[in-house]
């Protein structure tokens, strides 16, 4: 009996429960995997808050990880508040997650991009995505429908608790030597065995560890600041438009001055391709004044 309960007990060693929250295309399947193998090693009870919401209180005894991949909690945020609850919040750049969102909804089989939506002629979301005729344009849905949810609820969260860890996709996607993985397990006080276990999941199941990329229908790119490359000047200042001082509250950036970054990066190359241009024209020109008449 007492070894039983001497084991029990070392299972038991998570000296905090665990809220885990992230938002659509912000790592949120990297992040469930990660903690779910955690909270077995520990011998945690993993929750998942939409799967089990009607039944929390009898799921969420400690210890527990519990997951929320939308960070709306509804009327169990109460839960958040607890004195032996840490949380790690999970955000990433807004323009990555318009991105990201717009190829994933694109290719995805959830079931939720195949019912048709009201509006759109009883087109399914993923096929009033894929009608659109241009990439800008599917963009531009995308701003407007399910990233705008996601983006609103980034925005709403409440910010400054002091259990949580505010954590950010870009610094764990370049955190190779998980340091800042450690600074997060240190926060949610986790011991060192834990921690090393913890390590070691992180390891596992990250695109620049075990984890493979061929085959990983969640997975097109996962890389940081995709925008820099698929933002033009027209779609930075429709981002601008419909998401005003997001990127500031959010910290990824002081003002508004990317975008005229991105104007000013393209007006070389269109210059460059209106002289091309006229090169060619005159090219072809000068080789019809070369040709025989045919007349």
């Amino acid at each position: 009996m007492g070894d039983k309960h001497q084991k029990r007990e070392s299972q038991r060693t998570m000296r905090n429960d665990i809220v885990v929250a992230t938002h659509h295309k912000t790592g949120t399947v990297w992040m469930d995997g990660v903690f779910k193998a955690i909270a077995g090693d520990v011998g945690a009870r993993y929750v998942n808050f939409r799967a089990e919401r009607g039944r929390l209180k009898e799921r969420l005894h400690s210890p527990f990880v519990l997951f929320c991949y939308d960070s709306d909690f509804g009327d169990h945020a109460p839960l958040l508040d607890r004195e032996n609850v840490r949380i790690v919040h999970l955000i990433r750049d807004p323009r990555d997650v318009v991105i990201s969102g717009m190829h994933y909804h694109k290719a995805s089989r959830e079931s939720w991009l195949h019912e048709p939506i009201p509006g759109y002629d009883n087109l399914t979301y993923q096929r009033a995505l894929q009608r659109m005729p241009t990439k800008f344009a599917q963009y531009i849905f995308e701003m407007e429908n399910s990233s705008a949810g996601t983006l609103r609820d980034m925005a709403n969260w409440r910010y400054g608790r002091a259990n949580c860890f505010e954590a950010r996709y870009e610094d764990l996607r370049r955190d190779c030597d998980l340091a800042y993985w450690h600074r997060i397990m240190s926060f949610l006080g986790l011991d060192a065995a834990e921690r090393a276990l913890g390590g070691q999941r992180f390891w596992q199941n990250s695109l620049f560890g075990g984890l493979p990329r061929l085959g990983n229908r969640h997975v097109r790119s996962g890389a940081v600041a995709q925008w820099r490359r698929e933002f033009t000047p027209e779609l930075a200042q429709a981002f601008l438009k419909r998401f005003p001082g997001l990127l500031q509250s959010l910290g990824y950036e002081t003002n508004d001055g990317w975008a005229r970054d991105l104007q000013r990066r393209e007006e070389p190359s269109l210059l460059s391709g209106l002289r091309q241009l006229a090169l060619d024209h005159w090219e072809l020109i000068a080789e019809r004044a070369r040709l025989p008449s045919k007349f």
